[in-house]
């Protein structure tokens, strides 16, 4: 039997509990962090299957973050949900739906191509 998928789920949105449900209900193993300082502090290679950065408050910190977590691990997968990015296009749409699948299709197509998305 294989065991849950982590996922390092960094949200300080007002509705995270919701995503946090969506992704539990899904069989995920959700480890939800507020800040990006408390989450690069346990982001160390392997600990999680998939890193997911929410991001409507700080998008531009949100980019660095994951830009940071892409250099020390090139292999961790990386997912980032806005509805604000700015000028960089790091966004699968903030439906909970829409993401849930996003994370489903990333977890399935590991080791394949894993920068961030197209709207949705």
């Amino acid at each position: 039997m294989n065991s849950p998928r982590k996922v390092l789920l960094i949200d300080n949105a007002p509705d995270r509990k919701e995503r946090i449900k969506a992704l539990r209900e899904r069989g995920y193993n959700v480890f939800p962090a507020l800040k990006m300082d408390e989450a690069r502090s346990r982001c160390m290679r392997g600990a999680y299957d998939l890193v997911l950065v929410h991001a409507d408050a700080q998008p531009e910190q949100a980019m660095q973050f994951c830009d940071e977590i892409r250099k020390q691990c090139p292999k961790q997968l990386l997912l980032m949900s806005s509805r604000n990015t700015g000028e960089r296009d790091y966004t699968v749409g903030a439906d909970i739906p829409t993401l849930v699948q996003r994370v489903d299709r990333l977890l399935q197509n590991e080791g394949q191509s894993t920068n961030l998305a197209n709207a949705a």
